[in-house]
């Protein structure tokens, strides 16, 4: 067990140190290619860099991130981050199960610029306007942040589960419920988060 360990440590070492490199080489060739006056390939370099650094933060919040959610474990293989700066997608993407998504799992997603964000914002902003006639669809406070609450129901009309959704500074947390649970229990689990954690690591 012990080896297994020094094993593990030693191949997180290396990758941090990979990824360290991988970094370096990108700033390396934007100042090289800025030099030359390529500023298209700075540019380029500068975007690879900073998805190193927005994949960095994204293992920073994994990090934070309970192992366990609501009595559901998660399994780390099936984690996902990325860093997107300069694309279409914004910034950062942190993905995380807990349970299972078939019969009853949590999904946990964590967005920079996410392209959702505007409409949530004015839901948010207006809810007796924007929520007009949906009876499935409220603003919550979770942890001091304005946060949009959905039910989920399936064709029998029967609750099957809630998301929520909780834009902060750039970046949106969306909390994905699928099976039975009431409104109280699933907003306890979203309590639960380590949400002030998380802003500060994602702004």
């Amino acid at each position: 067990m012990k080896n297994t360990i020094i094993i593990i440590a030693a191949m997180i070492l290396s990758l941090s140190v990979v990824q360290a490199q991988e970094f370096e080489k990108h700033i390396a060739s934007a100042r090289t290619s800025y030099s030359a006056g390529n500023l298209e390939d700075a540019r380029f370099n500068l975007e690879n860099a900073l998805r190193e650094v927005d994949a960095a933060i994204g293992r920073e919040i994994l990090k934070v991130l309970p192992t366990s959610l609501g009595g559901l474990s998660s399994d780390a293989k099936n984690d996902q981050v990325t860093g997107m700066s300069g694309s279409i997608l914004g910034g950062l993407y942190v993905h995380r199960v807990y349970g299972n998504t078939q019969d009853k799992g949590i999904t946990l997603d964590i967005v920079s610029d996410s392209p959702i964000m505007a409409g949530v914002n004015a839901i948010l902003a207006m809810p007796m306007i924007m929520n007009a006639g949906n009876p499935d669809q409220k603003v919550v406070k979770v942890q001091g942040y304005k946060s949009l609450l959905n039910k989920k129901v399936n064709e029998n009309n029967e609750s099957s589960g809630y998301s929520l959704q909780t834009p902060f500074t750039n970046s949106m947390l969306t909390l994905d419920y699928q099976g039975n649970i009431s409104e109280a229990d699933f907003l306890k689990i979203a309590n639960s988060l380590p949400i002030e954690k998380i802003v500060k690591l994602a702004q």
